[in-house]
């Protein structure tokens, strides 16, 4: 397997041999998770390894590769750092080809239009000081330096090389260049491979012709492994040694057939299936509704759970928040009645058709062990709608109003055009625009009503229920499995599930963020809802189906972690040190930071005159060019003053057609000590810039060149003016009472402080044992103030430390807690404001000449691969610096009593430098020689 082969590989290479280039990095909008990042990287080791066997005169086939990556893991994304790396090694001309019109458009819109929400590309692409401009087109151009990609389905591919028309791409055009082709749900692709198993494609697949509209599906996806395979990368297998093309296939699903395994298996990139996407946290959770109400009811259910996420979301902040539902119907037909029957019940909707709300308990819903809990509905989310409604001083009025007003005809989409005749769902244009930006400003829609139209190729994030509005099966009478329709669904439930993106304290944006806190109000955002009818038989089809897709994966267990009651009382009686994180109020800078005197200039290079360039390009190294040009090159040393007034605006205007650019007036005014944009011209007018050129003067250079700079050296300069913005900083500590911070929860009977936890339990695993020894052995010691425990090996060995010391800790004080922080506690750090919640607190009581002083110590255990600079140094940086601040030289008091509030470095047992800091740290500051 090439995936395997490149995997130990990479464990023989350093990783700067298959470092991201900075020109991908830093031309992306977005940054690269985990996976992307392993799917490039893989993508450049096999790069080297390619580009070493040519070096030895090896001869090989066009590069042709296949990404295994799950539907919503941003593999258009993966897609984009490929184009700049083609850009960068000289090619031009790229085919995005895909086995439906709908799938073009939203893609075009990620590669090609600058002003889309969804546009991957950063605001200005520069690579090797040039702009980059990214164009669509019909036929290439052998006169355009900028990328150049050929939106087509595969069936218009096909025709167009078949008919060779005026205004189409022709096979001998595309023969005579080097293209990189990008195939998306490539799973469609391989039809011919399938039927002619191992068959050479060359000698044994015959052209199959034109492709009109009526063609069979089969027809379309055999011309895929003809047109694409032999006729365009292999170049009907002329110039072998010479074809520098690639085909890059892309899809969530590699077909599990042995012939097409059999295929990829030397072609496989990387493997990151829905799976790992699930695990990884990067999608909604599925709960199933499944209930005996009457459709009426089970309609208004999902409405009255939109309006209690869009209610939610306004409270925490999140402008422009539409979550979305989609109705599922049997037939085309029946989608327009089930349509018409929704918009008359949302224009009649009363505050008394939600009095079935307040007998709903577990919404009807019977124990079914095929489900693992956590994948049914919560049990009380209506309990708590009803909370809220009490809490917020809303009724069931102000649900009729906002259905009222937000579902209309013309907020609802049938997946249908009016003009289509024929038994099978076709979508338009303006339908597939609306469907592709859902979450836009601008778009109305708010439902959807579908029968199959949507199942592959839709990006949609802020879909939340889907509501079946039939009932029975389709099994499959001789294997007994699900039917087609249960399987369309967990395809449809695939695309609800990709994850709505929202800020949260410091959490990451695209991941979901409360699942270790399953009764935190917001997780509501982070749920997605399918709700049926009470078929027990269906049920278990869809919930087996999606366990084998991977959407079912969660195995963990909630678990309560109380507070002992001796220790409540203790805790209630004490202060708590507590900070918070504000607005940096000296966030704008008054002058350039001293770090910009030593900076190196900005290089850019301006030519005028025509010249011929040789690019000589190394994997590791930037490309280095050679010109041999009519004139003398020189450089000089110019100041951003010296640069015309007219021309430094014109650049800001250029910058700023995105809203969000680093140079918006708005964002001027936050980082920056000005009142205007000639304050800020005057603010940087000292930073230099190195031109080299071919005029005899600076002055003489045409203003669109000298445009082209200023533009450059505003992107150069916005990374470097970025390191020192500091929006937000943590505040001084103070004491608050502990019951005052986390009251007792008389229903619960424990203190707020810690919250149920979802645990992960193999009971054939030594950690399982050994956490379960542990909490026994805690249970009983009046030292630990948690009436349960479940750690990581680093806690567990923490534990043992502290209960080696115990007599130690009983010399020098009263007595001692030692508290588990299960993420409710929360310090911010002094410089910048990042959050930080410290996994253990160890409080101290009482000491020789003073039985009212309290020590609060912060706890970390971390594993060494976390603990570096990289990583999360600053953390240790800011409990060394909390020790400085607060420790033992800096008492506070608080009502008779002496507070000191001291921050440890890391625990760790496995590296003796880190464990030996500890423990000199622990043992001089905590466990001083009296």
């Amino acid at each position: 397997m090439l995936i395997d082969k490149i995997q130990n590989q990479k464990e023989i290479l350093d990783e700067r041999d298959y470092e991201i280039p900075s020109y991908i990095t830093d031309n992306l909008k977005y940054p690269l998770y985990d996976w992307q990042r392993e799917a490039v990287e893989n993508f450049l080791v096999n790069e080297k390894l390619r580009s070493k066997l040519l070096k030895k005169g090896q001869t090989l086939p066009p590069n042709h590769l296949m990404f295994n990556m799950a539907t919503g893991s941003g593999k258009t994304l993966v897609m984009a750092a490929l184009i700049l790396y083609y850009y960068k090694q000289g090619y031009r001309n790229f085919i995005f080809f895909v086995n439906q019109n709908a799938i073009l458009g939203k893609t075009q819109a990620n590669f090609i239009d600058t002003k889309h929400t969804k546009y991957l590309f950063k605001e200005n692409v520069i690579i090797d000081g040039r702009g980059v401009a990214f164009r669509e087109v019909d036929m290439f151009s052998d006169f355009c330096d900028d990328v150049q990609i050929k939106f087509t389905t595969i069936q218009k591919l096909h025709n167009d090389i078949y008919k060779e028309s005026e205004n189409s791409v022709l096979l001998s055009d595309l023969q005579k260049r080097d293209v990189i082709l990008f195939g998306d749900e490539a799973h469609h692709l391989n039809a011919s491979t399938a039927k002619k198993k191992q068959a050479s494609l060359s000698d044994e697949i015959s052209f199959i012709g034109e492709l009109k509209d009526s063609a069979k599906e089969d027809d379309i996806e055999r011309s895929w492994e003809h047109t694409v395979c032999h006729c365009i990368l292999n170049k009907d297998g002329e110039n072998e040694n010479g074809n520098k093309n690639a085909l890059l296939e892309f899809t969530a699903t590699v077909p599990n057939a042995p012939e097409i395994l059999e295929k990829y298996k030397d072609k496989i990139i990387i493997k990151f299936e829905l799976k790992d996407f699930v695990e990884a946290g990067c999608t909604k959770h599925i709960r199933l509704v499944r209930s005996n109400l009457a459709l009426k009811k089970r309609i208004l259910q999902a409405l009255l759970l939109n309006w209690y996420r869009y209610r939610i979301a306004l409270k925490l902040g999140i402008s422009n928040f539409k979550p979305v539902i989609l109705f599922r119907s049997k037939t085309i037909e029946d989608s327009k009645a089930d349509c018409r029957v929704f918009i008359e019940l949302c224009k009649s909707v009363t505050a008394s058709d939600f009095n079935f709300v307040h007998n709903l308990s577990k919404i009807n819903m019977p124990a079914d062990d095929t489900i693992p809990l956590l994948y049914t509905v919560d049990d009380n989310i209506f309990e708590r709608i009803l909370l809220y409604l009490k809490e917020s001083k809303c009724s069931f009025e102000n649900v009729a109003d906002y259905i009222r007003e937000n579902f209309q005809e013309r907020t609802i989409i049938i997946t249908n055009s009016k003009t289509n005749k024929t038994k099978k769902e076709k979508t338009d244009s303006e339908i597939d625009r609306l469907l592709n930006s859902l979450e836009d400003y601008g778009n109305h829609i708010r439902a959807i009503f579908t029968v199959q139209r949507l199942t592959e190729g839709w990006d949609v994030l802020n879909l939340y229920d889907i509501v079946r509005l039939y009932t029975g099966r389709d099994t499959d009478t001789k294997t007994h499995k699900a039917g087609t329709s249960t399987t369309s669904e967990v395809q449809l439930i695939g695309r609800g599930v990709r994850y709505f993106p929202f800020v949260y304290n410091d959490m990451p944006v695209n991941r979901r963020k409360f699942d270790d806190d399953i009764g935190n109000e917001l997780r509501i955002l982070e749920e997605f809802y399918f709700h049926s009818d009470e078929d027990h038989r269906y049920i278990s089809e869809l919930s087996n189906e999606l366990k084998n897709r991977g959407l079912m994966t969660e195995k963990r267990t909630q678990k309560i972690f109380p507070v002992k009651p001796k220790q409540q009382e203790i805790l209630n009686g004490m202060y708590l040190f507590v900070n918070d994180r504000i607005e940096n109020p000296a966030r704008r800078l008054k002058k350039l930071p001293d770090n910009f005197q030593n900076l190196s200039p900005f290089g850019y290079r301006i030519t005028t005159s025509q010249y011929s360039e040789i690019r000589d390009v190394d994997f590791q190294k930037e490309d280095t060019y050679i010109a041999a040009e009519s004139g003398q090159l020189k450089t000089e040393e110019l100041k951003f003053s010296d640069i015309p007034t007219h021309i430094k605006y014109k650049a800001i205007h250029r910058l700023n057609t995105n809203a969000t650019s680093y140079y918006s007036f708005e964002n001027i005014l936050c980082r920056f000590n000005v009142r205007s944009m000639k304050e800020f011209f005057d603010f940087i007018k000292d930073i230099k810039i190195r031109l080299t050129h071919d005029t005899d003067k600076y002055e003489n250079l045409p203003n669109k060149k000298v445009l082209e700079m200023c533009e450059n050296f505003f992107t150069y300069l916005q990374k470097e003016l970025e390191q020192f913005d500091k929006p937000y900083k943590g505040t001084d500590f103070r004491l608050v009472k502990f019951s005052d911070m986390f009251s007792f929860d008389q229903q619960k009977g424990k203190i707020c402080f810690t919250k149920e936890r979802l645990i992960s339990i193999d009971e054939q695993a030594p950690e399982t044992q050994e956490n379960k020894t542990l909490e026994k052995e805690l249970q009983a010691a009046n030292w630990y103030a948690l009436d349960a425990f479940w750690g990581t090996s680093e806690e567990r060995n923490l534990i043992q430390f502290i209960k080696d010391r115990k007599s130690n800790l009983l010399d020098s004080y009263d007595s001692f807690q030692l508290l588990r922080n299960e993420e409710v506690y929360k310090i911010f750090d002094f410089d910048t404001g990042r959050g930080f919640q410290p996994d253990f607190l160890l409080f101290l009581h009482g000491k020789a000449g003073n039985p009212n002083a309290y020590y609060q110590v912060f706890i970390e255990p971390k594993g060494k691969h976390l603990a570096g600079d990289d990583n999360d140094g600053w953390k240790q940086d800011f409990l060394e610096e909390i020790s400085r601040r607060y420790g033992t030289e800096h008492i506070v008091m608080e009502r008779n009593s002496s507070y000191v509030l001291i921050g440890l470095p890391f625990f760790n047992t496995e590296d003796k430098g880190l464990k030996s800091k500890f423990t000199e740290n622990f043992e001089k500051t905590i466990l001083p020689r009296h």
